[in-house]
């Protein structure tokens, strides 16, 4: 599978780095690879890393927050995996806050919380 849009995605707003300045507001997204929204639901890219993993040293890690308003409204922070050696993505759920919570997403994924026990 060849995913060359995957290498590099640059987006207004989104995180690759710690910041100093006020945050500006998330990119909406109508969708994201990797992640199921439904029609309501409003994708956030929040940041997009290369993360170099154990045997994957290409990976790009791209941080989602996603307000799902199907069952009530959630905000549910995604990462997801790509690499140009695999053929699939994958998909982490790193964390699901009641109600729509796109600051406390933010700030919890500028605080870095959002990279631990990532795998491929």
């Amino acid at each position: 599978m060849h995913i060359p849009a995957a290498f590099p995605l640059s987006t207004p707003g989104t995180v690759t780095q710690a910041e100093e300045d006020p945050p500006t507001p998330a990119p909406v997204l109508g969708t994201a690879p990797g992640v199921t929204s439904h029609p309501g639901d409003t994708v956030h890219l929040l940041r997009e890393e290369r993360m170099p993993l154990a045997s994957v040293p290409d990976c790009v890690a791209r941080t989602y927050a996603v307000v799902h308003r199907r069952h009530g409204v959630y905000t549910h922070i995604y990462t997801v995996l790509e690499s140009r050696q695999h053929v699939r993505r994958v998909t982490h759920l790193r964390r699901v806050l009641v109600g729509e919570q796109l600051a406390a997403a933010r700030a919890w994924v500028l605080a870095g919380r959002h990279l631990g026990r990532l795998a491929f």
